[in-house]
C-alpha cells in the first residue's frame, strides 16, 4: 500500500512537471510580444495536470485489481476509476479532433474547401489554435477571414492583417478599429495595405491613448512602426516621416537602418538617438551601416 502511495505521488509530480515543461517551451518558442505572460499560468495548469497524473495511476491500479480478482465492479475504487477513465476518454477524443483539424489548418497544401470544412467542424477544445492557423493560411476563404477578423481576438486579428491573401476591404476594417500594437502589427507589415492605412498607422503614434501610456507607446513603435518601416511598399515620404520620429525604440532603429532607402542624414540622426546612445551594439551596427553606404560621420 505504501508503494502505491509513492507511485501515486510520482504520477502527480510527473503531471505537474510535464505541464510546466510544456508551458515553458510554448513561451520560449512563441513569437508573441506578450508570450512571457504565459508563465503566470503554470500553477493554473500544472496543478490540474498533477491531479490528472494521480488519477491516471489510480485508474491503472484499480483496473489491475479488477483484472486480478482483488476487486469487483461493486468496489468504490473501481467505480471512481471508471469515472476517471470516462474523463480521459473524452479528453483523448477532444485532443484527436483538435489535432486532426490543426493538421489541416497548418498544411500549406490544404485546399479552401478543406479549410472551410474544418472551420465549421465542432472542436470541443483548442478551437483558438485552429483559428490562428486559419488566419495565417494563404488559402483560407475570404468569408472565414472576415469572421476571424470579427472575433475580437487580437492575436487572430493581427494574423488576418498580416495575411497576404486578405482583401483590402478587410484590411481597411482592421485599420478602422482600435490601433493597438496587439491588433495591427501584422497589418503594418502587409504589402497590400493602402497609403491611407499607412498614414493612419503613423498618426496613431501621437494619439491620446498611446501618448498617455509610455509603455504602450514604446511597444507601438517597436512592433507596428518597425514593421511598417520594413514594409517594402512604404512610399519614401512616409518612410521619411518614420525616420524623423522622436525617441525611436531599438527595433524601430534597426528597421530604419536596414531599409534600402535610408539616407546618410537619417542614419546620422538615428546614431544620436537615445536608443543607440544607450546601446553599444546598436550604435556600432549603425556605424557599420553608414560605412557600408560610404556615409561621412564624426566619431
Amino acid at each position: 500500500m505504501q508503494n502505491r502511495t509513492i507511485i501515486l505521488k510520482v504520477g502527480a509530480c510527473a503531471g505537474f512537471i510535464g505541464a510546466t515543461a510544456f508551458i515553458v517551451h510554448a513561451v520560449f518558442t512563441s513569437t508573441s510580444s506578450t508570450a512571457a505572460i504565459g508563465l503566470i499560468f503554470i500553477p493554473v495548469y500544472a496543478f490540474p495536470a498533477a491531479g490528472a497524473g494521480w488519477a491516471l495511476v489510480y485508474t491503472i491500479f484499480a483496473f489491475l485489481d479488477l483484472s486480478s480478482g482483488r476487486s469487483s465492479w461493486q468496489s468504490m475504487n473501481v467505480r471512481i476509476a471508471a469515472v476517471f477513465l470516462g474523463a480521459f476518454s473524452v479528453a483523448g477524443l477532444s485532443f484527436f479532433v483538435q489535432h486532426s483539424a490543426l493538421s489541416v489548418a497548418k498544411n500549406p497544401a490544404a485546399t479552401p474547401q478543406a479549410l472551410e470544412e474544418i472551420s465549421q467542424r465542432w472542436i470541443p477544445w483548442g478551437r483558438r489554435e485552429v483559428d490562428i492557423a486559419l488566419a495565417h493560411h494563404p488559402s483560407t476563404p475570404l468569408a472565414i477571414l472576415d469572421a476571424l477578423m470579427e472575433s475580437g481576438d487580437n492575436a487572430i486579428v493581427q494574423l488576418v492583417g498580416a495575411n497576404a491573401s486578405t482583401p483590402t476591404a478587410i484590411l481597411e476594417r482592421i485599420a478602422a478599429g482600435p490601433l493597438t500594437y496587439e491588433r495591427v502589427s501584422g497589418l503594418a507589415g502587409n504589402q497590400n495595405i493602402s497609403r491611407a492605412i499607412m498614414e493612419k498607422l503613423i498618426v496613431a503614434t501621437t494619439s491620446d491613448a498611446n501618448v498617455a501610456d509610455p509603455v504602450r507607446h514604446g511597444l507601438y513603435k517597436t512592433y507596428v512602426l518597425a514593421a511598417l518601416a520594413a514594409n517594402s511598399a512604404l512610399p519614401q515620404d512616409l518612410f521619411d516621416r518614420l525616420a524623423a520620429i522622436d525617441s525611436p525604440t531599438h527595433f524601430l532603429v534597426l528597421a530604419l537602418i536596414n531599409a534600402p532607402n535610408a539616407s546618410c542624414a537619417q542614419m546620422t540622426r538615428l546614431l544620436a538617438s537615445g536608443a543607440s546612445m544607450e546601446n553599444a551594439s546598436l550604435y556600432n551596427t549603425i556605424l557599420n551601416k553608414m560605412t557600408g553606404k560610404d556615409c561621412s560621420f564624426e566619431e
